[in-house]
């Protein structure tokens, strides 16, 4: 009896171990095309970081519900998204040759947002937000990111749940400025 307890105070004390480790545990990944930037997340931070070193070259802010981070081909652009439950931010840096400078973007107000269509018998009644964020999906050979935006719509009334998102681009000019560039169209799901 005492030589199981004892085994199963050890394994009690090996698991914890491994769960309080990995809990604590930074997350690595979204490494640049160049081996040489990484995102990071931590205990309440998320960071660019230099691989080799561990070096923080951008302070992210705080982990929301999802992360993405997408890189020009030649590490020199990135793009960050961070998307909690009903909305979302995005953040692009350009490297200067000794650190990332950020761009500013757009106004919120500026950049493209679906345009929902609703079914003629949801087109009166109460109608919901409930929210949406743009999201950084790729840079283009031609040097523009390419983003998404979505907003989600619930119709009170039937309960029907319309899910709108549309893909843009971003240009740069040689000063960093960004403009709004090919629109596409409206794709929206609906969900009854």
């Amino acid at each position: 009896m005492k030589i199981m307890r004892t085994l199963l105070l050890v394994a009690f004390a090996c698991w914890a171990t491994y769960l309080c480790s990995s809990l604590g545990a930074d997350e690595i990944k979204y490494p640049s095309p160049d081996g040489r930037f990484a995102l990071r997340i931590t205990d309440g931070k998320v960071e660019l970081i230099e691989e080799a070193s561990g070096k923080v070259v951008v302070a992210l802010g705080e982990p929301w519900r999802s992360q993405v981070l997408v890189w020009s081909a030649d590490s020199k652009w990135v793009a960050y998204g961070n998307r909690g439950d009903k909305a979302g931010e995005v953040s692009v840096y350009f490297w200067n040759g000794s650190t990332f400078e950020e761009v500013p973007l757009p106004d919120e107000l500026e950049l493209p947002s679906p345009d929902i269509k609703f079914r003629k018998e949801h087109k009166s009644g109460h109608i919901k937000n409930y929210g949406g964020a743009v999201t950084p999906l790729r840079w283009l050979k031609s040097g523009e990111l390419e983003l998404s935006s979505d907003a989600m719509m619930l119709h009170g009334d039937s309960g029907a749940t319309y899910t709108g998102v549309v893909r843009f681009t971003l240009a740069f000019d040689a000063q960093h400025h960004a403009s709004v560039k090919n629109v596409g169209k409206t794709k929206t799901k609906v969900e009854e």
